[in-house]
């Protein structure tokens, strides 16, 4: 549960609340309209939103006015007075505002738990067991699609970095520019979650060195754990809308999630939740979506999986196994199974059969530690994600018309089995091949 630090608030946790507003009531209007939840116990955040999202799926016990809208709000209340808050007629749900982490994996997770602990290869090793170096040679390296990274937060070139930070996005031989963002200052830090959102845009552009990048930072400082569902929330909101007016970005890459069902019930299992409401929003509107499974695999899942949230069935959470998004897990470059690698069916309804494939991970790119004994290596489901979000940048540029459902099934249809044969919950399809899915299309 996250408490709110506020000295005022003690005891209080934040919340994300769905607002059912006027179809014209403007942001003045809406805040003046939580001012009657206040005698419920809760506080509004006046720094946040309000977030525009879907209306909900029509419930017959609670029927939406004429000319209703949905909106996301956030504020605090005393955790025995969120369902008095629920029960409000202008309230569609409450929810806490759940926690996010990333599913990086470096040199402290081996791929199976015992001894190996090293990197499988490099990025060069990467571009040749994936066979993206050939779809360069062709003339293609990502240029024109722009890839969303929902993260941690990006420095790049170009924008008021502090000095501190360094190195920037792009690093050689990548080209492709950090074009935009959210909030205002995208692009000006990646110091949330170690770096995380920097590994994820290096390992994109070492699939897809021309692509160009939006930097989506869900992490804000001054946050106590900096990354939560209602920034997530805001970004994809910023990202659709954006999408809406300049048909970019194209490619929304998510590597975190939750590791504990407790942590955010709605988050885990709830179809219905807000963010995977929004999730759903975008992919309506011909965004390409790809979430990390996880690294909660029953084999070696990380320290911070909850005890019942390990292994088949129980450790694909939340949106990141709705049954659109491409789900990724993670193999290495010596085409073995990652043990952490979350396993399906996944856990939000309608219980999808997942992951649908496995990406590249361990390998050495972003961290440049000078040292090999003491440098990381990208890893986890979160590297394998970001490469295969570099993949499908590779297909979009290619074939600009791509869907989500045809990426979904050419990385399936062209995987190569390393488990069982066909599909199976570990592995999804098996590793995806870039090249045979370029050929392919």
């Amino acid at each position: 549960m996250t408490t709110d630090q506020h000295p005022a608030r003690s005891g209080r946790i934040r919340v994300v609340v769905q607002l059912i507003v006027s179809e014209g009531a403007a942001v003045p209007d809406i805040f003046e309209a939580t001012r009657a939840l206040k005698s419920l116990g809760f506080e509004v955040d006046p720094s946040y939103g309000p977030i525009p999202i879907r209306s909900p799926r029509q419930d017959p016990k609670r029927p939406m006015k004429a000319a209703a809208r949905a909106v996301v709000v956030r504020g605090w209340i005393q955790p025995d007075r969120m369902a008095g808050l629920a029960q409000h007629p202008d309230v569609r749900r409450v929810s806490e505002d759940a926690r996010l982490e990333p599913f990086a994996a470096g040199r402290s997770i081996p791929v199976d738990c015992t001894t190996r602990g090293d990197a499988s290869g490099d990025v060069k090793r990467l571009a040749r067991k994936l066979g993206v170096d050939r779809i360069w040679r062709a003339g293609y390296d990502g240029r024109g699609v722009v890839v969303g990274v929902v993260d941690a937060g990006i420095t790049a070139f170009g924008r008021p970095v502090d000095p501190m930070e360094e190195p920037a996005i792009p690093q050689r031989p990548a080209t492709g520019r950090v074009v935009g963002g959210w909030p205002d200052d995208w692009g000006t830090t990646a110091v949330g979650w170690g770096q995380h959102g920097n590994m994820m845009a290096f390992d994109i552009q070492a699939v897809a060195p021309g692509a160009s990048l939006w930097d989506i930072r869900i992490w804000q400082a001054g946050d106590e754990f900096g990354a939560y569902v209602s920034n997530a929330i805001s970004g994809y909101r910023e990202a659709i809308d954006h999408h809406a007016l300049h048909g970019e970005p194209h490619i929304l890459s998510n590597s975190w999630g939750l590791y504990k069902h407790a942590v955010d019930p709605a988050y885990a299992s709830d179809p219905d939740s807000e963010f995977a409401v929004i999730v759903e929003e975008a992919l309506d509107a011909g965004i390409l979506v790809l979430f990390a499974a996880g690294n909660c695999g029953a084999s070696c899942p990380y320290s911070l999986c909850g005890p019942g949230d390990t292994g088949s069935g129980k450790s694909i959470l939340g949106p990141n196994g709705h049954p659109r998004v491409m789900t990724v897990g993670a193999a290495d470059l010596d085409d073995d199974w990652c043990g952490y690698s979350s396993q399906g069916p996944a856990v939000l309804p309608p219980n999808a059969p997942k992951p649908d494939f496995c990406g590249y991970s361990r390998f050495e790119g972003f961290f440049p530690d000078a040292d090999p004994a003491l440098r990381d290596f990208d890893g986890g489901t979160s590297a394998a994600t970001a490469v295969a979000a570099g993949v499908v940048a590779l297909l979009k540029q290619k074939h600009p018309d791509l869907t989500q459902e045809e990426a979904m099934a050419i990385l399936c249809e062209t995987a190569e089995d390393i488990w069982s044969p066909g599909f199976d919950l570990n592995s999804g399809a098996g590793i995806i091949r870039a090249k045979a899915a370029f050929d392919a299309i």
